[in-house]
């Protein structure tokens, strides 16, 4: 039983491992963005999972790897380049120029958010008609996503869809 657990654990860390990196460099040059995105965001987990499980079952075999030098020099390498990149980031209070962006135009006037992403009224509320929404007194994509329980990307994604 235990050698199939062991088994189990080194293939869907072996297969997950393959599915994130490509996903990564995927994303690293913006190929398939959107449909690769969540893909490498949730199998990110399980790889975690997967990785933790492989450790566990081959715990006694990869001790002496821990002992290795070129393990620990590895580590310490890891560690700093990783360091490298939060630390600067984590320094930086400056408000990010997509989350302005992504604010103004879900807090900006309906009319206007919807004019920026390249739309009009008339099609939005055809649209939200189509999904059993109707506009009210809502000022903003938020006020709309929040009174109608639905997430304001969604409807940002409504807003950004061409009429079949």
């Amino acid at each position: 039983m235990k050698k199939n657990l062991k088994t189990l654990a080194t293939s869907l860390t072996t297969l997950v491992f393959l599915v994130v990196g490509i996903s990564g460099v995927f994303l690293y040059f913006h190929i398939f963005e959107r449909s690769v995105k969540e893909l490498h965001e949730i199998l990110g987990l399980l790889f975690v999972a997967a990785a933790l499980f492989h450790l566990f079952f081959n715990f006694n075999s990869m001790k002496n790897y821990f002992k290795n030098k070129i393990f620990v020099f590895s580590s310490v390498v890891i560690v700093l380049v990783s360091l490298a990149f939060i630390i600067p980031n984590s320094q930086n209070t400056a408000p990010s120029p997509k989350g302005i962006i992504i604010k103004s135009v879900l807090n900006g006037t309906i009319e206007d958010s919807v004019a920026i992403l390249g739309s009009d009224m008339d099609q939005l509320e055809l649209k939200l008609k189509n999904v059993g929404i109707t506009l009210k007194d809502e000022a903003t994509i938020n006020q709309l996503a929040k009174s109608n329980n639905i997430s304001a990307y969604k409807i940002v994604d409504m807003i950004t869809q061409k009429n079949d």
